[in-house]
């Protein structure tokens, strides 16, 4: 066996890999197409040393109809986007497959020719049948690989030519071609198999947008801001009708009641906007960090509020609460803290039916502990073991919030002379070793990027969009006029960025800037975000559209804010990275807390 032909069989069992493994769109048509002129090469390098090769061979036919059903196959299916070969198109490829079968049992250059021919017409109508639902580029490369199988049979048909027993073609020149079209079709698959390999590696370091999700996203935020602004009007009314009631009342007891409903009120609305906002960041992409930030904190700022929310609660019950203020600055995140005390205080006082709370400050191994005691019924410490909860209500949530911030949380019973006394609620605040390792974490944590790559028909589009277009929502922000297939090559060479813009400045842009979008999509194949800012009339048409893999935003450049607005909605502006846990500045270590004046409520 020559060199030529081991080079075949190597190249062919390198093909049938892809063709059957690979899952990438449109990756097993190539792979065909390389095995349909890997078993073409086989009479055209062979059928020079082995007459069994020979034109009306058994063998050569049926390597004539391999080559055909693979190279053909090429031609079906062909994914764009959602675009798919129609069905008729089956009916030229077996009649491609056909002549194929009877091109061996023909004799005479001429009939063979006209065979030939008839296979290169049905390769034709098959690239026509995708009619404009594949782009240029694509049906350029189809008509190369079409023309050039064909020529190189025509060449050696007329290299063979048994018939007369003459040479029309020399058999060097039609080996040249066919090197041509193999070195042409492997190339083909690998430089697509490599770059559709990287797009995806690339992915994968990148924060994905999905268009899908993004629609999601948009409408639930909508939804929410709807329902955001319509639950403010009766939490409005609610405390104005407690202000009036508690200015008029001239009942000690009803004003105390008024009061009460007015704090409620006011920790209710703080309770619901923190849940809005922890809402809206769960439907946004990403920040740089995904760990809970840790800020200097007062932590009077936190248990004031929650002390007044819950005395008239405990005054209610005939019970002392006592919280004496301070100072301390400590590095945590209000919110979360806020929820884990809330319920801690909440225990203490629905399981206290005498006596009273105290809330204080603690310094335990250099660490400072948020001390909620009361003289209550105490925990079943049996019970606590076994199922790692406090009081056994909201203890998951608590331990869950407490993991987020760094924060231990205990419950443990109290003795005065042996005799249960009442329980006490710790939550012990990251130390100085705590927060050295956060912030090393966060240093160490992989960092992801929303990049935005701007693209406009002409230069007059491009200094407009840089004008009017909103970007504070990614982390980078790239403007081009280059086409949608030097785009792709851009996205190889440079990375790719999580969303695409085509932006249409005006009418005669529109229907170009869609074609564009479509074949930039087509190229990348891993359906990237794509947004079309397309022109709109003054009057109407601004809704914005989900369309199937694109996201379209109707847009007129005398009034951008009509449209524009949208991608402040879809891309929020990107939250900086919250800053390392540190030491504020001429504060040094935490002090160590004054142990609040407690008196004793034994």
């Amino acid at each position: 066996m020559s060199y030529q032909m081991m080079l075949i069989a190597v190249l062919l069992g390198t093909a049938l890999y892809p063709f059957f493994s690979n899952h990438l769109p449109n990756q097993r048509q190539n792979a065909s197409a390389v095995i349909g002129v890997l078993f073409f090469g086989v009479f055209v390098l062979g059928a020079g040393e082995y007459e069994s090769l020979l034109h009306g061979q058994p063998l050569h036919a049926g390597i004539e109809v391999l080559s055909f059903l693979f190279f053909g196959a090429a031609f079906l299916h062909r994914t764009r986007g959602k675009f798919r070969l129609h069905t008729m198109s089956y009916i030229p490829y077996f009649l491609g497959v056909g002549a194929a079968c009877a091109d061996p049992l023909v004799a005479g250059l001429g009939l063979q020719i006209g065979v030939v021919a008839l296979q290169g017409v049905c390769l034709v109508v098959m690239i026509k049948a995708y009619g404009n639902r594949i782009q240029t580029v694509t049906k350029v490369k189809a008509y190369y690989f079409a023309v050039l199988y064909c020529v190189v049979d025509l060449a050696m048909h007329a290299s063979y030519d048994a018939a007369n027993n003459t040479t029309t073609v020399a058999l060097s020149f039609t080996q040249a071609l066919y090197w041509l079209l193999l070195a042409s079709a492997v190339a083909h698959m690998f430089f697509q198999d490599f770059s559709r390999s990287t797009l995806r590696k690339q992915l994968e370091g990148l924060t994905k947008v999905d268009n899908q999700v993004m629609q999601l996203a948009y409408r639930g935020k909508r939804v929410l801001k709807d329902f955001r602004h319509d639950l403010r009007q009766p939490l409005s009314t609610m405390g104005i009708l407690a202000s009036v009631g508690k200015a008029i009342s001239k009942d000690p007891e009803v004003t105390a009641r008024y009061q009460h409903i007015q704090t409620a009120q006011r920790a209710l609305k703080s309770m619901l906007e923190d849940f809005f906002e922890q809402l809206t960041q769960a439907i946004r992409y990403p920040s740089q960090s995904q760990l809970t930030p840790l800020k200097p904190t007062r932590i009077d700022d936190i248990l004031s509020p929650l002390v007044e929310e819950y005395r008239l609660l405990a005054d209610g019950k005939g019970l002392q609460i006592r919280y004496v203020p301070s100072d301390l600055i400590v590095q945590t995140h209000r919110e979360t803290l806020t929820k884990i005390l809330r319920n801690g205080l909440d225990n203490a006082i629905k399981y206290t039916k005498q006596g009273g709370v105290v809330v204080g400050l603690r310094r335990k191994g250099g660490r400072v502990c948020v001390q909620i005691s009361d003289t209550g019924t105490g925990v079943d410490t049996d019970q606590v073991a076994k199922h790692h909860k406090g009081w056994g209500h909201g203890s998951s949530m608590v331990m869950e919030l407490s993991e987020d911030i760094l924060a231990t949380t205990q419950c443990k019973n109290r003795y005065y002379g042996g005799k249960l006394v009442g329980s006490v609620f710790e939550v012990l605040l990251p130390g100085d070793a705590e927060l050295q390792a956060y912030a090393k974490q966060r240093d160490q944590e992989p960092v992801t990027t929303l990049t935005v790559r701007v693209l406009t028909i002409s230069e007059e589009s491009m200094t407009e969009v840089k004008r009017i277009l909103p970007c504070a929502g990614f982390d980078s922000v790239e403007y081009s006029t280059a086409g949608a297939y030097r785009s792709y090559l851009q996205a190889l060479h440079r990375g790719m960025p999580s969303v695409y813009i085509m932006y249409a400045g005006n009418c005669a842009e529109v229907e170009k800037a869609r074609e564009e979008i479509k074949l930039l999509c087509s190229l990348l194949e891993y359906h990237p975000c794509c947004i079309l800012v397309e022109n709109a009339p003054e009057k109407g048409g601004h809704a914005i559209r989900f369309d199937d893999g694109l996201i379209r935003i109707p847009c007129h450049p005398k009034r951008s804010d009509k449209g524009l607005h949208v991608l402040e909605e879809l891309f929020p502006p990107r939250d900086a990275a919250s800053p390392t846990p540190a030491k504020p500045k001429g504060t040094g270590a935490p002090p160590a807390p004054t142990a609040p004046k407690t008196a004793s409520l034994l």
